[in-house]
């Protein structure tokens, strides 16, 4: 099986939470994790073959720019209690022929899992993997309430999108 490793200086993780004033964006790069599997002679994943994948970002890597917007939305998700956020890949499998692609998905954060299914683009170039994708998450769902911070009210649903390059390992 051939297993890449998550470059995190090219690697990312954006969130954007819709507000009463505007949208708040936060980014974290310090993402660790693993993607494994088998590839066809055109660098295509044989999902057919046994397959996973996880990355993990630490709560407090996430931020927005904003520092009092930042101490309420790490405060919220208790980031010393609950420091990272973890996305582990159960199945994936192909869904129009192309480089798209559909993943069973577990997340945990704030001490809660939880399951979804999503698209996402994946291709290989050379030994480097990128896979591109995004889901919208309700906060609540993991037992966070959407922060209010000063006039500004949250909205409870996140939209996280994620982009990994991963090298492959010698």
């Amino acid at each position: 099986m051939t297993r890449f490793r998550i470059v995190p200086e090219s690697s990312s993780i954006e969130t954007v939470v819709r507000s009463s004033l505007h949208p708040v964006h936060g980014m974290a790069t310090e993402l660790t994790g693993v993607i494994e599997g088998e590839f066809d002679s055109v660098g295509r994943p044989r999902l057919d073959q046994a397959h996973s994948g996880w990355v993990e970002v630490p709560v407090e890597a996430i931020r927005s720019g904003n520092r009092l917007t930042d101490i309420e939305m790490q405060r919220r998700a208790e980031a010393r209690r609950y420091p990272t956020i973890r996305f582990e890949v159960g199945q994936a499998w192909q869904v129009d022929g192309s480089d798209h692609y559909r993943a069973a998905v577990n997340v945990t954060a704030h001490g809660r899992t939880q399951s979804f299914e999503e698209d996402f683009r994946l291709w290989r170039d050379g030994r480097r993997l990128v896979l591109d994708g995004r889901h919208t998450f309700d906060m609540r769902d993991f037992g966070v309430n959407p922060p209010r911070i000063v006039t500004l009210k949250v909205d409870s649903l996140v939209r996280v999108s994620v982009r990994l390059v991963a090298d492959e390992e010698d």
